[in-house]
């Protein structure tokens, strides 16, 4: 499952984080950004992005008109893919649609027919937040903040450390941006065009079933990112075979101030100080003591009463 993300880069930030060497060339090269088409909602860098939230996605430029010879771009997309069959107002679809289930896509009647068409995209987070649901001593779930493994000294919650820098021999060097599969839909209604998305999820491996039992389809080398991406020469069956759960990531714990999408503030994805882990990690223990006693102080009353009924 993926419901929340976060990526606070501006756009030209985003341009070079996506930078990549083309086939044939020796030096990097940024995808243009194109125009947003998005009922006047437009990217605004975030440290909670939550579906309806407009995100940078990179797509192949095949399906997009631009001046410049490219194999990809950057789109500005809606987070939720609203159905094409829909009409009138977007926001009242009533279908859940943030994330799109691996297993389902083929057989689905909404993501099958976006996959044929070459709907592929991948979407950008510095990282995204997940909260566990495999504790079950716990009352609250706590929230996690997931992201990709960072070079000595880079603190993803730092942005100080990142060091972002890009040139054409070297590329980009700075905060390292996970990229999650996804299928996207242009939506037109009297007049309105909206560009949505889904974040294909799948079940989770031994690097997050601790956590949770879904995880987002992330790519996390340069040739699945290229296959993904390679619309016309990559067929669907092909591209879904180069989705596997990725087996290294970085996560830390975070304030559970982020369960409210509203909170935007820049403490979202900070990482929760030893004392508050402590206090939680005590509390998760004492409800489960507190929880045996009265099963033993049950189990003893139904003792006791089951005597004086002898």
């Amino acid at each position: 499952m993926c419901g929340r993300t976060g990526l606070t880069l501006p756009k030209d930030k985003v341009q070079c984080a996506c930078s990549y060497k083309p086939k044939n060339s020796d030096s990097y090269t940024k995808p243009p950004w194109l125009p947003e088409f998005n009922a006047s909602k437009e990217y605004t860098p975030s440290h909670n992005i939550a579906p309806t939230d407009v995100t940078p996605v990179l797509v192949s430029a095949t399906n997009f008109e631009n001046d410049e010879q490219c194999g990809r771009v950057l789109k500005p997309m809606m987070w939720g893919i609203i159905p094409p069959w829909h009409k009138g107002d977007y926001k009242n679809h009533n279908l859940s649609t943030n994330n799109c289930r691996l297993e389902n896509i083929k057989s689905s009647k909404l993501y099958s027919p976006i996959l044929s068409n070459g709907g592929r995209c991948i979407i950008l987070a510095e990282g995204f937040y997940e909260w566990q649901t495999t504790n079950k001593l716990s009352k609250s779930k706590q929230p996690y903040y997931i992201y990709a493994p960072q070079d000595d000294g880079v603190k993803v919650d730092e942005p100080d450390t990142w060091n972002n820098s890009f040139d054409k021999e070297k590329g980009w060097k700075g905060i390292r941006l996970l990229h999650m599969a996804g299928l996207y839909h242009v939506w037109q209604n009297e007049g309105t065009i909206i560009y949505s998305y889904s974040v294909i999820t799948m079940e989770s491996n031994s690097t997050m079933d601790w956590l949770h039992h879904r995880m987002p389809a992330i790519l996390d080398s340069e040739e699945q990112i290229e296959a993904w991406l390679d619309i016309d020469n990559v067929k669907p069956d092909m591209a879904l075979a180069y989705l596997k759960p990725v087996k290294v990531l970085s996560w830390h714990q975070v304030s559970t101030a982020v369960n409210n999408s509203r909170y935007k503030a820049s403490d979202c994805n900070k990482r929760l100080p030893e004392e508050k882990k402590n206090k939680t990690t005590q509390k998760t223990l004492n409800s489960w003591f507190v929880k045996a006693e009265k099963r033993k102080s049950t189990e003893s009353n139904d003792s006791e009463s089951k005597k004086q009924k002898k």
